[in-house]
Parts: structure tokens; sequence; C-alpha cells
């Protein structure tokens, strides 16, 4: 399909969709990384199938791509030597207190207890940061497994049909086994089927944003328990060190009581560290052309207002409703930033703000992978990133 998005020529390239068998191989997939590279490439050949029929408007598998391959980042772990030191090196003051307020015990029993070294604190980040990646890969292969069949039904039904019917949904529904008690997903899959029969574009491209929002919606939704875990991993285990530091001469009440009275010591100077880590390995995303800070307000595009024409202002009542009850800014973007991701409400702030702000950036859909990338991934090996 061709394009011309202002003046320039646009070619959404043919990729074959998945079907609902190579869905099911991939999410049962034993290694999380190669699971995550799959799950990301299938959200891709969704978003170019999509886009063949709303020509202009991104749903929310384009989002999910980039989301996706974010969290991969955090999942493959590759970079989390280099990251760790860098970010210890960012947090001196933080590191250097919990090694020394962490040291700093009762004169009774200080003699019997081994000093923090900062090799302990880099310790503790990689095991948080393993317990994050741990909760981030279930999420995103939860997600997959539960929509990924469904979207399969719905792209082949609309690249069957040149007009999708309300009963054609609810048969790709049924089909899908979806329950009856998931009424946002219904609701997307409606607005994207009422999208691809508009002929307004601006009737269209609002059908879109609210068929989005739905989905992203159930998504977080789903994802409330692993977002909310991984984030508050942090350096739980500040005890544990202390107690191993602990000489086995000391009963283990004593070690105990020593170890949860210097955790309470550094508990200030932990929670800062933590946010840094977080902020700086796990609030970004990176999409074609820029990175995200998710704990900042959405930026406006290089090339145009934060909003594009169709989605400014809001003309559909069900959209106004959606971004009334989602969008804690009115519509105007300012204060989108995402200070505590780990809050429903707040996160759907800044992701509500992007997907409206983005949803006509059709470099979105670049591909994620090389042809020889996917070649490695075909033949069941990691592929060389970057």
């Amino acid at each position: 399909m061709s394009l011309e998005i202002d003046g320039a020529p646009y070619t959404t390239p043919f990729v074959a969709l998945p079907d609902e068998g190579e869905i099911a191989r991939i999410a049962g997939l034993d290694d999380p990384v190669l699971r995550n590279l799959w799950i990301t490439e299938c959200y891709a050949r969704f978003a170019h199938h999509l886009l063949d029929r709303l020509r202009t408007d991104q749903t929310w598998c384009t989002f999910a791509i980039w989301a996706s391959n974010t969290a991969g980042v955090s999942i493959r772990q590759e970079e989390l030597p280099h990251a760790v030191e860098r970010l210890l090196a960012e947090c001196d003051h933080e590191v250097d207190a919990i090694v020394e307020i962490g040291s700093d015990h009762h004169p009774a029993v200080d003699w019997l207890v081994g000093n923090l070294h900062r090799v302990h604190i880099d310790r503790l980040i990689r095991q948080a940061l393993g317990d994050v990646a741990d909760h981030i890969a279930h999420g995103n292969a939860l997600v997959f497994a539960e929509l990924g069949p469904l979207f399969v039904r719905f792209i082949d039904e609309i690249e069957r049909r040149d007009v999708v019917t309300a009963a054609d949904v609810d048969d790709v529904l049924r089909c899908a086994a979806i329950p009856t008690d998931l009424p946002l997903v219904r609701d997307a899959f409606h607005d994207y089927a009422r999208a691809i029969a508009a002929d307004d574009p601006t009737e269209r491209a609002q059908y879109v944003l609210a068929a989005n929002i739905a989905a992203v919606l159930h998504e977080q939704q789903r994802l409330q328990d692993d977002v909310a875990s991984a984030l508050d991993a942090g350096l739980v285990d500040v005890a544990a060190e202390v107690e191993r530091l602990c000489s086995r001469w000391l009963p283990s009440f004593v070690r105990s009581r020593v170890a949860e009275a210097a955790e309470q010591r550094v508990a200030r100077h932990v929670a800062r560290l933590w946010d840094h880590v977080a902020t700086c390995l796990l609030m970004t995303m990176d999409v074609p052309g820029e990175t995200l800070r998710l704990s900042r307000d959405v930026p406006p595009p290089a090339d145009g207002p934060l909003f594009p024409p169709a989605l400014d202002p809001i003309v559909s009542d069900e959209l106004a409703a959606l971004l009334s009850a989602w969008d804690p800014t009115g519509g105007t973007g300012i204060g989108s930033g995402a200070h505590d991701w780990a809050d429903l409400h707040v996160r759907m702030g800044f992701i509500v703000n992007l997907f409206r702000s983005r949803q006509q950036t059709l470099t979105l859909t670049t591909p994620p992978f090389t042809d020889e990338q996917l070649a490695h991934m075909a033949e069941g090996r990691r592929p060389p990133l970057g």
C-alpha cells in the first residue's frame, strides 16, 4: 500500500501474518529473550497489516512493538554490567552513604560484623534487576498470549471482507474464546472495525484512538501486578546482605536484629538509589527517532503540534468520555509525565497522551529487526543486537 504523507511517499511492506499456532509456540518458548524478540516481531506484523486498512492511523500494536522492544532490554540483561557500573558512579553519594551507614553497627557487635562494600551494592542492584526482568518477561508473555490470537483472527477477517460488521467482530471474539467479562477488549475491536469502515479521516482517527485506549487500558490492568512488583523490587536484600556479613558466632536473632537495624538506617539512601536505577533503566522507551522519558511530559513531535489535527479537537462522545476518565491533563499534555509508574491512573495519563500524540507518526512502523536478525531468530538463536 502506498500513501502520500505531507508530500512524501510511504509504503507499508508485505509481512506474513503469523497464525494462531505460531502465536502459541512463541508464547510457550522457554527462552525469555527469544520469546520477547518474537513477540516484538509479531506486533510489528500485526501493525503493518492493520495499517493497510487504517492508512495513517497507528493501532495499539504499533506502540506494543516498542514497549516490547524496551522490555527486551531488561529481559536480556546483557547491558547490565556496564549499566550498573555507570549508575553507581552517578550515585556516588548514595552508595557511599549506604556503605558507611550500613557498616556502622552498635559497638557491642561492630567487631563481629563485616563492612559493606561497593561490590555488595553492585550485587544487590543486579539481583533486583534480575527480579525486575522476571516480572517484565511474565507480563510481556501474558498479554501476547491473550491478545495475539485475537489480532490474528481479526486481521484475517478484515482482509477477507471489504466491510466488517459488528456481528462479524462478535463472531471473531466468540471464536477466540474471549470471555464476556472483558468489555474493554470488545470495545477495542468494535472500534477498530468502525474505523476501517469510516470514510472521514477525522472519524476514522478518533475511532482508532478510542480503540487504542480501550486496548491499552486492558493491557495495563493485566500488567498491574507485574509493573508494581518490578518497580517495588528495589534493594530489598540489604538486610540479608548485612546478615551474611555477621559472624557465625552471633546468635541468629542477634544477626537478624543487626541486619534489620542497618536496613532501616540506609532506607532513605537505598530508595534514592533505586529511584535513579528505575528511572534510567526502566522509565525510558526508545522509538524510531527519539527516546521518551516516561517521567517527563510527552513532548510534541519534532515536526508539528502535540496532537495531529484529526485528534484535536475531539468530536467523538465516546472518545471524549475515555479521555475525561484517563487523561488527567485535560487535553493539554501538561503534567503527563508519570512520576509513579506503578500507579495505573498516573501511567495511563502518560500513555493516553503518547498514543494521541503519535497515532499518525508512520515511522513507528519501522521494522524492529533486520533480515539478518530475523534469520538468526528463525534458527532459534539470539541475534546480535545493537
